[in-house]
């Protein structure tokens, strides 16, 4: 037996772990910016040197209002996902001004399950998408994975609540603005 086949192996590199998530770009775009755009109108910011952040006072009605903007696309992660039902149990508005970002963080708590955000104001020529962080280390380096996912305006991603995630400074004179909300999932 020669050398040369005593080293050939049927094999290939994978990945041992995967985490779930869904990206797509919504559907009727246009139309459900303006309503995005009102609702977050009707909601106070409270501003800290970090990022304004939304959070309505009627938090029944704001759910119920993204829930049918994005009746379709919700829809359709339940369908992908295989859940019978979902409901969304928190949801707010992000605006990062010049130097404002969000640091590393996630949205874990009980029955917390999925977590989204959707890029409203969002220019990928200024602007930067959130960024994701591995839930477990390199294995080669035992550093920290990031995934910057492509995205534009009008691109929702859910993801799984307990997944680390930031947003990087604004470098932009362009604001930056996001909705985002938790679901409970059956």
């Amino acid at each position: 037996m020669s050398p040369e086949s005593e080293n050939k192996f049927n094999s290939h590199i994978s990945p041992l772990f995967i985490i779930p998530h869904l990206k797509l770009q919504v559907l009727d775009w246009k139309d459900k910016k303006k309503k995005l755009l009102d609702l977050m109108d009707k909601c106070v910011l409270s501003e800290s040197p970090l990022l304004k952040t939304s959070f309505s006072n009627e938090v029944e009605n704001q759910n119920k209002s993204v829930g049918n903007i994005f009746q379709k696309e919700l829809d359709y992660m339940k369908q992908s996902f295989g859940f019978n039902d979902y409901q969304i149990k928190q949801s707010w508005f992000q605006e990062q001004k010049r130097n404002m970002f969000h640091p590393m963080h996630d949205h874990f708590g009980p029955n917390m399950m999925m977590s989204s955000v959707c890029y409203i104001d969002y220019d990928s020529s200024e602007h930067t998408a959130t960024q994701f962080i591995s839930p477990f280390l390199d294995s080669l380096s035992s550093s920290y994975l990031y995934c910057t996912p492509e995205v534009s305006e009008g691109t929702i991603i859910f993801f799984p609540s307990n997944v680390l995630h930031q947003s990087l400074p604004n470098i932009s004179d362009k604001s930056r603005k996001i909705v985002s909300f938790n679901l409970e999932l059956k």
